[in-house]
């Protein structure tokens, strides 16, 4: 017992002197050893050192248990034991102070006195335990304990109590480092992205483009900013108007002046209206649901594209037939093709040249209404024409 004692001390002068967290357990308890190891119940007391650990296992436990003056049965011999071991110990929590643990690992078991088949030998041992935490510094812990020896397989039931005293110095935190200065914000109050103390412009509206000093860019330097400029691109030295659109200038020769021309780079060649954009007739021809027959009530209509054509026999007309969007995508492309040939062969019927007449079918990706009303369809189902000199 006194041996004991003096590694008691010596332990807990280690663990003081730690930076990590341990703990020593004093444990008794007794020994139910197997029938035909013929030794008596024992009485055996110890003490264990666990060492805390972050891993898949919460504890590394080493230990040393010691039964004093063991009889063998029906013999004036007697034995001291001396069981060394190290186990590894998982933690269930129960409840706020209580915990569930299981344990698992290897020993040796040394024998002062050999009789009736019993050596050294090592051990296996698993087991359960109980842990209560009294307060902060001391706990209260029970354990049963299952050996088995690699010596003919015997076993050892052991069941200890003990307590629990945690040591171990904690990591001192770090002081938290001075915080840093703020750093200056310099805002950007128009969000142009040139901060404040840069930007000569600081009420420019969202969006636009700004050069480095935030003040909104003038793109083809016409005197007019880019947000205002219905004509970016014109060239250097042409004289503009108020939407920077050149004055009297025609770019796209189409009879209407950039600066009334809401379609700028009309291709040569098309008719365009007042606003200089591609003239569109409608010819107000609408058909059935998967019909391209022409009722005889459109042929006005047909008639006054084909009076313009024999007028201005410089001129050439390009018929695009349309569907609504029933039925697929490829069976509409054909029955617009239908209609814009149906309403060819009508001009034609009328005196106009076929050679000035072209036909396309754009089945149902030009709509003029919505597909989700009968009306709305019925106005998709058209033929329009276009003019090309």
């Amino acid at each position: 017992m006194k041996k004991m004692l003096m590694l008691f001390v010596l332990l807990s002068s280690l663990v003081f002197a730690s930076n990590y967290k341990y703990e020593i357990t004093p444990t008794i308890g007794g020994v139910l050893p197997e029938g035909n190891l013929d030794l008596n119940d024992q009485l055996t007391y110890g003490l264990r050192f666990g060492i805390n650990v972050d891993s898949i296992f919460d504890q590394v436990e080493f230990g040393i248990d010691r039964s004093d003056n063991v009889d063998y049965d029906n013999s004036a011999k007697s034995t001291d034991i001396t069981r060394y071991f190290v186990n590894l110990i998982k933690s269930y929590p129960l409840k706020d102070k209580l915990s569930l643990y299981s344990l698992i690992g290897l020993g040796y078991e040394n024998l002062s006195t050999d009789a009736k088949d019993n050596d050294d030998s090592g051990f296996f041992n698993y087991g359960l335990g109980l842990k209560y935490a009294v307060n902060d510094n001391f706990s209260l812990r029970a354990e049963v304990r299952h050996a088995i020896k690699f010596d003919h397989g015997d076993n050892n039931l052991f069941y200890t109590v003990g307590f629990v005293i945690p040591f171990g110095k904690k990591a001192e935190p770090m002081a938290a480092p001075a915080p840093a200065p703020k750093p200056v914000v310099i805002g950007d109050d128009d969000n142009d992205g040139v901060n404040n103390n840069m930007d000569n412009c600081p009420q420019t509206k969202v969006g636009v483009k700004v050069d480095a000093n935030g003040c909104e860019l003038d793109s083809d330097n016409d005197g007019i900013l880019d947000s205002h400029d219905k004509c970016p691109q014109t060239k250097a030295g042409v004289e503009v108007d108020a939407n920077g659109c050149a004055i009297n200038i025609d770019s796209d020769h189409d009879g209407v002046v950039d600066s009334q021309d809401l379609c700028p780079n009309t291709p040569a060649g098309n008719v365009v209206d007042s606003d200089g954009c591609v003239k569109v007739i409608r010819l107000h021809v609408t058909f059935a649901t998967n019909k391209a027959d022409i009722s005889q009530a459109f042929m006005t209509q047909i008639k006054k594209v084909a009076d313009f054509m024999k007028i201005n026999q410089d001129y050439k007309v390009i018929l695009e037939g349309n569907t609504d969007s029933t039925g697929s995508k490829k069976y509409n492309q054909q029955l617009s093709l239908m209609r814009a040939n149906a309403v060819s062969d009508a001009l034609e019927g009328l005196g106009v040249n076929p050679d000035k007449i072209t036909t396309k079918g754009l089945g149902e990706s030009n709509p003029i209404a919505t597909n989700k009303t009968k009306e709305g369809r019925a106005q998709n189902r058209r033929v329009d024409a276009k003019f090309i000199k």
